[in-house]
């Protein structure tokens, strides 16, 4: 399209009234004449230019109500006059660059609603009167009562009295927020931030069961390791000073008594030890070993102390066993610890080591006839100390970390570990090794 210039035009009209206005002069036209036609003239050239104008603005004006309606593709067109369409070209510059920014925040935006979405803390924000304006999947499972679709209020959907005082307290305060709630059975970190600009709050809760549950097991590691400790010491104390007050009377007695006390704190040192360096370091001393020798190894070792307590010990092994790639010391310390474990629970009928082999691995069952463990003690009898049956007799027991030993194993030989029983009948614990 052939531009025209909008100064160009507006030189010629005057141009063209200052000619027109020559000639009427030159014509010598009356005055009351002369008048209504320069009129007629000027509202004439003006009329010309404003429908040019208006018909560039027209142009624009649609333009922009198609942009105002969301269709950032749309662009103003070519225009007649050159410095209307020069400003309309700056225009779609603008609008371009403006279209790729809309475009790169719409593809964080999704992005950050995905990552949101799934994240399993609690995420939501509300404005200054108390509605949810956004809240994430994770917020929808825990309050089942919450619409995307309606702009709630926190108290139509969360119902929880200790959360709803946190909330509103934070709404009245400008400071952060930062406060451990608890829900039913689950620990909770609340924490809420103020949005200035957009005038919401968002909230945050954090599900930190499983931290409290760790700090719960360490305070409860160093209770049981200084009540394991404090036993053996305080006999040994005891008759150290009975000695000292009667060196003759009893020596004997308290002599063996001292020496079983001094071997339970040297085992009790010792399996410390092996756990810390389980946990420290995953390094295994990895071979090809067979089964069937491997479990003639470990029944010559258990036969004295099964036989002690004139129990058995069955060994069962599938045929199609395959040749496994393990830490054989440390695999052997495994079946080790299960038996004497089983042995400290059972007075009567047998101990069984069973195999089976598939596609993916071994799966290995240890079973006994003893007296069996409470339903609630199962999840946390491979914690160290752990004690499902306190009233147990201290002279026979164990140590408290071999079941943590076996577990810290299994892992160590990216395998998992398993416990079933059944009080009065036995338990039975098993061990899945894949094939490395």
């Amino acid at each position: 399209m052939d531009k025209k210039s909008l100064n160009r035009n507006l030189i010629l009209s005057q141009l063209v009234f200052l000619g027109v206005l020559g000639i009427l002069l030159w014509a010598e036209i009356p005055i009351y004449v002369l008048f209504p036609i320069m009129i007629i003239v000027s509202a004439s050239v003006l009329t010309i230019i404003s429908r040019r104008l208006q018909k560039q603005y027209n142009l624009i004006s649609r333009a922009a109500q198609q942009i105002a309606k969301g269709d950032h593709s749309m662009r103003i067109p070519d225009l007649e006059l050159d410095e209307i369409n020069n400003m309309g070209q700056d225009l779609n510059e603008m609008l371009g660059k403006l279209d790729n920014t809309i475009h790169h925040l719409a593809v964080h935006r999704e992005e950050l609603r995905l990552v949101l979405g799934t994240i399993e803390d609690v995420l939501w924000s509300q404005n200054p009167e108390g509605r949810l304006v956004w809240a994430n999947q994770a917020f929808a499972d825990l309050f089942p009562s919450y619409n995307p679709e309606s702009l709630q209020y926190y108290w139509e959907v969360i119902r929880e009295p200790m959360l709803l005082s946190e909330i509103k307290e934070s709404v009245a305060s400008p400071k952060k927020l930062m406060k451990e709630v608890l829900l039913g059975d689950t620990s909770y970190l609340l924490s809420a931030t103020e949005n200035p600009q957009a005038r919401r709050k968002v909230f945050i809760l954090q599900n930190i069961t499983i931290i409290r549950t760790a700090e719960q097991m360490k305070k409860d590691f160093v209770a049981n390791l200084a009540h394991e400790l404090r036993t053996p010491l305080t006999a040994i104390k005891g008759f150290t000073d009975a000695m000292q007050d009667k060196p003759l009377a009893n020596n004997h007695r308290y002599l063996q008594i001292i020496q079983n006390h001094t071997s339970r704190l040297i085992h009790l040192i010792s399996d410390l030890e092996q756990l810390i360096r389980l946990e420290r370091t995953a390094e295994l001393e990895l071979k090809e070993i067979n089964l069937g020798t491997f479990f003639h190894n470990v029944q010559l070792i258990l036969n004295p102390h099964v036989e002690e307590k004139g129990l058995k010990l069955l060994i069962e092994l599938d045929d199609t066993l395959p040749r496994i790639h393990c830490d054989p010391f440390k695999l052997e310390q495994v079946f080790i610890n299960l038996v004497q474990n089983s042995l400290r629970y059972t007075e009567h009928g047998t101990i069984s080591i069973h195999s089976y082999a598939n596609d993916m691995g071994v799966m290995f069952e240890v079973r006994d006839t003893g007296k069996g463990i409470e339903a609630q003690h199962l999840p946390r009898i491979f914690e160290r100390f752990y004690v499902a049956d306190p009233s147990r007799n201290k002279s026979q027991s164990g140590t408290g970390l071999g079941l943590a030993i076996v577990k810290h194993i299994v892992l160590l030989h990216h395998g998992r570990i398993e416990v079933e029983s059944h009080p009065g009948i036995g338990s039975t614990f098993k061990i899945f090794l894949p094939i490395q």
